[in-house]
C-alpha cells in the first residue's frame, strides 16, 4: 500500500523521504506520515485479537448467566398469571428488556466488587481504570450501560475501535477511564 504524504502547513505533495516541506519549508512530522487502519492493526497484531477474542467469549458467557437469571425471574414473576391465563404470558419484548436490564445490573455490581464477571474471571480478564485500578460504582455504570442492549455495546466497541488509539478500549471505556487486562 501507498501512501502519499502531504505538508501539514501548505498541503504541497511531499517526497517519501521528505524531512521539509520543498514549498514552505515546514520540517515533516510524524502526523503528516499516513496511520495504520484499524484492520491493519488487528491484521498484525495476534494479542489484540487474542484479546477481543477473549473478551467476546466472556462476553457470552456472561448473557447466558445472565440470561438463564431472567428466564427464571419472569417465569416465577408471571406464575400466577400463567395459572389464570396460560396464553396471556406470552410477550416477546418482556424478556429482552429484562434481560437487559438485569445484565447493566450484574455488569455493574460484579465488576465493582470483584473487579471482574464470571465470564471474565474465567478467561483472566479483569476490568481496571488506567489511573489507580480500583473501580468505582460511576465508572462500572458508565462503561456497562451500553449493555441494555446488544446493538448499542456493538455502537459502543465499534465507537472506540475507530476513534481510539488504545484498541483494548470501548468508548464507554474511553470516557469512564477503564480497560480490561
Amino acid at each position: 500500500m501507498v501512501f502519499k504524504i502531504y505538508c501539514s502547513k501548505c498541503g504541497e505533495k511531499l517526497a517519501d523521504n521528505a524531512k521539509f516541506c520543498t514549498k514552505c519549508g515546514t520540517p515533516v512530522t510524524v502526523e503528516a506520515k499516513a496511520k495504520s487502519t484499524v484492520v491493519e492493526r488487528f491484521e498484525k497484531d495476534p494479542q489484540l485479537q487474542e484479546h477481543w477474542i477473549r473478551r467476546l467469549v466472556a462476553y457470552i458467557i456472561d448473557s447466558i448467566i445472565v440470561g438463564i437469571a431472567t428466564g427464571i425471574l419472569i417465569a416465577i414473576a408471571l406464575f400466577p398469571i400463567f395459572i389464570r391465563n396460560p396464553f396471556g404470558l406470552i410477550n416477546i419484548f418482556s424478556f429482552p428488556f429484562a434481560k437487559g436490564l438485569l445484565a447493566v445490573i450484574y455488569f455493574i455490581i460484579v465488576e465493582t466488587v470483584y473487579g471482574t464477571t464470571i465470564g471474565k474471571s474465567l478467561l483472566g480478564l479483569k476490568v481496571v481504570t488506567k489511573t489507580d485500578g480500583k473501580l468505582s460504582f460511576e465508572k462500572a455504570f458508565i462503561r456497562n450501560i451500553s449493555k441494555i442492549h446488544e446493538v448499542l455495546l456493538l455502537l459502543d466497541v465499534i465507537g472506540g475501535l475507530i476513534t481510539s488509539t488504545d484498541l483494548h478500549q470501548k468508548y464507554s471505556d474511553r470516557i469512564a477511564n477503564t480497560t480490561v487486562v
